[in-house]
């Protein structure tokens, strides 16, 4: 799960901006709070399966990795680089009060439950957000077609036990402009800076390659600098679910001990 930022919509264009959410952010209470203690935070875009191991670990060795109890005086500072001020608790700029409306599919209590947490984190750190849950398909449009300021969503699901799949949603072949619909809803984000385009140069060198070569490590670490430094999309929780087993009938399915 994540919380993803229109890269082309004021003050969120700003990659300081982004990363100070992702700093305000304390993920272990979104754990505590929204999944009642069921889940883990999430140190990367990836899923954390048993075959991403050697990217995930990779990544977070070379220093990309997210602290899950964040850091707001850290986020705050990069807010006041950008010029903003705070005042009766809520940052100022320009006679502007600093704003965010997530937007979040209300399909599910994981998700609006998730995103109560995060508004009231970032609300106690002095940004004015708010929660703003739509039916499913309101919502696909509306991240798609590039209307709104931040949304919470699942989009670098994917990748079981390979990096390309997850990365390439954010491949900026996919960007289109405003008003216009992302092809398979890919890199709705519109992120298409210098960093971006170095960053979809390696993932589009990963996608030819083959499953294993020991090369590509090193690549995802590469190009993640430029996640990592332009945060277009924040990492939060891993989802849990739960798959139950039936063996009246069957044997050998997944068990606690296998």
């Amino acid at each position: 799960r994540q919380l993803s930022f229109n890269t082309k919509v004021a003050p969120w264009d700003d990659a300081n901006m982004r990363k100070a959410v992702s700093h305000i952010i304390n993920r272990n209470q979104i754990i505590a709070v929204a999944y009642e203690g069921t889940s883990t935070p999430s140190s990367t875009m990836f899923v954390q399966y048993g075959g991403m191991e050697p990217f995930i670990n990779a990544v977070v060795e070379a220093g990309y990795g997210i602290d899950p109890d964040g850091d707001v005086e850290a986020g705050q500072a990069l807010i006041e680089a950008a010029g903003w001020t705070m005042n009766n608790d809520i940052y100022e700029k320009d006679g502007q009060q600093l704003v965010v409306d997530i937007l979040v599919n209300n399909s599910s209590t994981e998700y609006t439950r998730t995103v109560d947490v995060i508004v009231e984190q970032l609300r106690n750190a002095g940004i004015d957000a708010t929660s703003r849950p739509l039916a499913g398909g309101t919502w696909d449009d509306s991240v798609s077609n590039g209307n709104f300021e931040a949304t919470y969503n699942w989009d670098a699901c994917g990748s079981v036990n390979e990096p390309w799949n997850s990365m390439n949603r954010f491949n900026t072949r996919f960007v289109v402009p405003l008003g216009e619909r992302t092809p398979g809803n890919n890199n709705y984000v519109r992120w298409d800076s210098e960093a971006a385009g170095a960053y979809s140069d390696i993932v589009s060198q990963i996608g030819v390659m083959p499953l294993g070569d020991p090369d590509i490590v090193p690549m995802v670490v590469e190009a993640y600098q430029h996640v990592d430094a332009e945060t277009p999309f924040i990492p939060l929780v891993q989802a849990s679910k739960l798959v139950p087993f039936d063996t009246t009938y069957w044997t050998g399915w997944p068990t606690a001990e296998n």
